[in-house]
């Protein structure tokens, strides 16, 4: 069971605040903005540029006030956890363009779920998005710990001296640098803690859990030890029910973002670079093994396939995951044993092949497009440019 009785008792008497409205109302306001402004996104973290941020930024309820001469989109924190509160949710999504361009934008058919759900179902949707898949990668950050999620992994690891105890944190300073300050931001646009902020919003002070941020994190952390203590935590994008759960308790609590499941297809078009000026095309059949995988992008390139290797690509929500060869390790995921449907392709989703860790060569794969046409062997489909010589 996830809550405690005490735990189910404050969830099921809680009601949002005055200030956890606004907080609903600054999420409708940035996906109105991204309804009317879909945009392109950088290749490297996926965000939208500063000159997308700054016109949105103005209109949420507390604009961040920066004093840098060049911010970056990164620098507006409300943006950058109302972003991550976005991608993690399904409301944000990335689709390739005809020009090879990256595109955030409102995924459809979950915005129209969204609008029309009660407040309360909102609010602990989101909660249940960010703490289940809220991985900083996914909107071009990282985070030092156990995983890229904020309350599994730093929090889990930072919190227990002083915020699991119900006291303010030591070193605030440390949590605004390392964990993120669009965490901490969602933290408290949510009502689950306090701080004030100084120096331009590059300092913060006061960083203290409210009673409701106590009773319902400690209650989710809780269910992330308990699943790997069992020895079930797999860094999985549903590791606690939390939906579930507080359906369970509250009657109010009906509808949930219900996510679309990836439509599989029979083989996929994939093209696949090495540095800016050599690119070949290849179909692969959805059944194909990497570990062939890997030996026709060596082939199609002039490579022998003579050193280690492994593929490395970010799920939907943006956690890291490896597929290694197999004397790197031989676990489930290795590349004998993983077909390129496990990976739950997608239009527009890259995967980075590591080639020689002497060398380190990285061919950067972008999924093209699914096909429901089949093919045995893997097939190379186009040619452009000469490939450099590997030794």
């Amino acid at each position: 069971m996830l809550f405690e009785a005490k735990t189910a008792e404050a969830i099921a008497s809680f009601t949002l605040s005055d200030h956890q409205q606004v907080f609903l109302r600054d999420v409708d306001v940035f996906l109105d903005y991204l309804v009317k402004n879909p945009v392109p996104v950088s290749k490297n973290k996926n965000q939208p540029p500063v000159k997308w941020a700054e016109p949105l930024n103005r209109l949420l309820s507390s604009p961040d006030v920066l004093t840098l001469k060049r911010p970056l989109t990164a620098s507006y924190a409300r943006i950058m956890g109302l972003l991550l509160l976005g991608r993690s949710s399904g409301l944000a999504s990335l689709r390739p363009d005809s020009r090879g361009n990256t595109i955030l934008h409102v995924h459809d058919s979950i915005y129209q779920q969204w609008q029309v759900m009660t407040d309360i179902e909102r609010y602990f949707t989101l909660l249940e998005a960010w703490i289940n898949r809220g991985y900083a990668t996914n909107v071009g950050e990282r985070i030092s710990a156990i995983d890229n999620r904020f309350l599994s992994g730093f929090m889990m690891m930072f919190g227990g001296n002083d915020l699991w105890l119900g006291r303010a944190a030591r070193d605030p300073g440390m949590w605004w640098r390392r964990a993120g300050p669009f965490n901490l931001t969602i933290l408290k646009m949510a009502g689950l803690a306090e701080f004030q902020l100084g120096g331009s919003h590059r300092e913060i002070h006061d960083l203290k859990l409210t009673p409701w941020g106590w009773v319902f994190l400690n209650a989710c952390r809780k269910g992330f030890i308990d699943s790997m203590e069992s020895g079930e935590y797999e860094d999985s994008d549903e590791q606690i029910n939390l939906l579930s759960a507080i359906t369970a308790i509250r009657s109010d609590v009906n509808s949930t973002l219900e996510l679309p499941k990836p439509v599989p297809s029979t083989s996929y078009v994939l093209s696949v670079a090495l540095g800016n000026k050599c690119k070949r095309t290849l179909q692969v059949s959805a059944e194909q093994l990497l570990e062939d995988l890997a030996e026709a992008i060596l082939d199609a390139f002039g490579f022998g396939n003579d050193h280690l290797y492994h593929f490395q690509y970010l799920t939907p929500f943006g956690a890291d995951r490896t597929v290694d060869h197999p004397a790197v390790n031989s676990r489930e995921s290795c590349v004998t044993k993983t077909r390129l449907h496990q990976l739950h392709p997608f239009p527009g989703m890259k995967i980075t092949f590591v080639f020689d860790y002497g060398v380190n060569w990285e061919f950067e794969i972008v999924v093209m497009h699914g096909s429901e046409d089949s093919t045995s062997d893997i097939q190379v489909i186009e040619r452009k440019g000469k490939a450099p010589e590997p030794y």
